[in-house]
């Protein structure tokens, strides 16, 4: 039963994480043109896409064997809830396209070649 639940989580994760990744561009470009109040509103669903996604990626690495740097992912994120405390725009641009977006390729590359347990 665990088992199968574990498997329709990483199913679930391989439609969400190229959506979230999509998502993280429109944030990208929404900072890029100034258009703070979409950003931040997308920037919400972002957080809580995130959540979810690190969450499956870690539940499920017995299945996959692809293992977050869960120390790096937390100073990525703590460096991102920083940029969003103090409205710098373009570290949260910056964190999202160059540290969280490699997380999630990772994932999804290391899924893609079929390198599953």
């Amino acid at each position: 039963m665990a088992n199968e639940l574990m498997k329709e989580t990483m199913e679930e994760s391989f439609k969400y994480i190229p959506k979230l990744i999509n998502g993280i561009d429109k944030e990208i470009e929404y900072i890029s043109n100034g258009d703070y109040t979409n950003a931040l509103s997308l920037l919400t669903y972002i957080l809580e896409g995130l959540d979810w996604s690190i969450q499956a990626i870690v539940l499920t690495a017995p299945l996959h064997g692809f293992s977050i740097d869960i120390s790096k992912t937390n100073e990525s994120l703590n460096l991102l809830l920083s940029a969003i405390e103090n409205s710098d725009y373009q570290l949260i641009s910056d964190v999202l396209n160059y540290e969280i977006k490699d997380i999630l390729y990772g994932y999804v590359s290391h899924c893609q070649k079929g390198e599953f347990n």
